[in-house]
Order: C-alpha cells, then sequence, then structure tokens
C-alpha cells in the first residue's frame, strides 16, 4: 500500500514537472526550435554518414562475385600427382567449388586467346604449368579468412604459386572501413557539440530562473527537484532534434536515391538505397535521450 502510494506521488510530481517544461518550452517557442533545430543539424551529419556505411556494406554483399583463387602447380608435376593435389585441396575447409585445368588445356587456350599459336609450335615444350581454379564459400570473404586458406594450401607439396584473382572485395572492404570511421568521427565531434548547445541552453534557463531556484531552496526543496525540470528539458531538446534529423535523413537518402537509381539503371544492376529503419531510429532517439539527460544534469547540477 505504501509503495502504491509512492508511485502515485512520483507519477503525479513527474506529470507536474513535465507539463511545466512543456509550457515553458511553448512559450519560449522560437529559442526552443533554433536550439532544436541545432541539435537537428549536428545529427544529421553521423546519421547520414551512417547511412552511407550501411549502403556500402550493403552493396558489398550484394554485387560482390565469388572470391577466386589461383594456383599454379609446378611445371615437373605428372597428371596423377596434379590430381593428388586436386583432391588434397578439395578437403580444405572454405572450398565450394573448384576446376583444374591441365598443362595442355592451359598451353590451347591461351594458343586461342593469344593469337601466338604458330609461334608456340616452336618451342620444344609446355612452359605453362597446370592451373587449379578454386572458389571460396560466402564465408569465406574477409582477408584475414583468405590469408589463411593461402597459408594452409601453400604447404602443400607441388604448389609454386597462388594469386588471389581480383582485389574488388578488398577495395570494398576498405572504402567500407573508410566510412565506418570518418561515420565515427562524425559522431564523437557532433555529440560533443549536442552537448554544448543543450549544456549552453540549460545554463541560460537555470540563470534566467535563478531567483526562483533561491526561493525554492528556502522553501526546503531538494536538489534533485530543482533540477529535474531542467533535465527533462535537456532530454525533450535532444529527442524532438533526434527525431528531426532522422526526417532530414531521410529527405537526404530520397533525394540521392533518384541519382543512384540513374547509376545502377546504367550499370544494368538491381539497388535500391536504404534509409533509416524503425529499429534504428529508436536505437538513435534512445542515444540522444542519454545525452541530453547527461548534458541538462550537469549544466543544471553546476550551476544551479
Amino acid at each position: 500500500m505504501h509503495s502504491r502510494s509512492i508511485t502515485r506521488s512520483w507519477t503525479r510530481q513527474t506529470c507536474y514537472l513535465l507539463k511545466m517544461v512543456l509550457k515553458d518550452l511553448i512559450k519560449k517557442k522560437y529559442a526552443t526550435l533554433f536550439t532544436v533545430l541545432a541539435i537537428a543539424s549536428s545529427l544529421t551529419l553521423p546519421s547520414v554518414s551512417y547511412l552511407l556505411w550501411k549502403n556500402i556494406y550493403l552493396a558489398k554483399i550484394q554485387f560482390y562475385p565469388k572470391t577466386e583463387l589461383t594456383i599454379y602447380l609446378h611445371k615437373n608435376l605428372s597428371e596423377s600427382d596434379s590430381h593428388l593435389i586436386v583432391d588434397k585441396i578439395r578437403k580444405q575447409e572454405g572450398i565450394e567449388d573448384l576446376k583444374y585445368i591441365s598443362r595442355q588445356e592451359s598451353l590451347e587456350e591461351f594458343k586461342h586467346w593469344s593469337g601466338f599459336g604458330e609461334h608456340l609450335d616452336i618451342l620444344d615444350g609446355n612452359p605453362l604449368p597446370a592451373i587449379i581454379i578454386i572458389k571460396l564459400a560466402d564465408t569465406y570473404n574477409e582477408r584475414e579468412k583468405i590469408n589463411k586458406l593461402q597459408k594452409q594450401l601453400i604447404k602443400i607439396k607441388g604448389i609454386e604459386d597462388i594469386q588471389l584473382d581480383n582485389n574488388t572485395l578488398e577495395k570494398l572492404t576498405a572504402l567500407s572501413w573508410l566510412v565506418a570511421h570518418i561515420a565515427l568521427i562524425c559522431t564523437i565531434l557532433m555529440i560533443i557539440s549536442v552537448c554544448l548547445v543543450i549544456g549552453n541552453s540549460i545554463r541560460s534557463d537555470v540563470y534566467s530562473q535563478r531567483y526562483s531556484i533561491d526561493i525554492m531552496k528556502l522553501l526546503g526543496a531538494t536538489e534533485q527537484f530543482i533540477i529535474q525540470p531542467f533535465i527533462y528539458t535537456g532530454i525533450i531538446y535532444a529527442v524532438l532534434g533526434g527525431f528531426i534529423a532522422s526526417i532530414f535523413s531521410a529527405v537526404i537518402t530520397n533525394y540521392l536515391a533518384n541519382s543512384i537509381q540513374y547509376i545502377t539503371t546504367i550499370f544494368s544492376v538491381n539497388f535500391e538505397l536504404q534509409g533509416i529503419e524503425f529499429s534504428e531510429l529508436l536505437c538513435l532517439l534512445i542515444i540522444c535521450t542519454f545525452i541530453g539527460y547527461i548534458s541538462a544534469w550537469f549544466s543544471a547540477k553546476k550551476y544551479s
């Protein structure tokens, strides 16, 4: 019974403080609007940077072809020895498909594509090695795993060299890594900016209400009761700023979507720019709530 009474009292107090805070924010609507827009502008940059990283990551998964390794065997190996090596490679983890090209097949293919067939006939022997082309599983699309597999394969006796046929994955991974770090730096800088905006606004509110605060202290109001309205104000600033930032991000994403669609049409690929999802919006608002609380609490406690 006592706990219910405490809960009802806390609820009434919270509702009263929220009404008082909202009434005050509406009263100074222009200052509130400018503060919220400043916060929203600061949060838009990291939000757009995150969406850029997310879409690059999705594009890497969607369009990157199977990773291939080309294995060159020693030229002095017999066909039977080469097939034994093929069997050993098949047993390795991460191999999805394998194609063996004998020395004679390599020579015939080279003659067909190079146009030097007649000139190659004067050679005493076949200068080309047997080749094994392997396609890696989807789980082996990371550089670390590919390097580990290469080290395991090169230990097999009879393998002379191993080459990664394309470095598209490495380039996309590097680009994704770069954008992720840019987004992280932007996020840190913009969080500092938001904290400064909220802190300065709360400091101004505390200063403008310093006489009321002194009277409440004389009447026995606790410090928590005094700073609670300012904390709610900071949270409202941050949450509204985060929500408007998500709208700005959606507008920017839709604006860029037309350009992306034009480019994908030229390259005959199907890719749609992904905007902010509900779970991401919820995460953004939770982070904004935390930022608003910390910034307002620090400023209110310091200046009250």
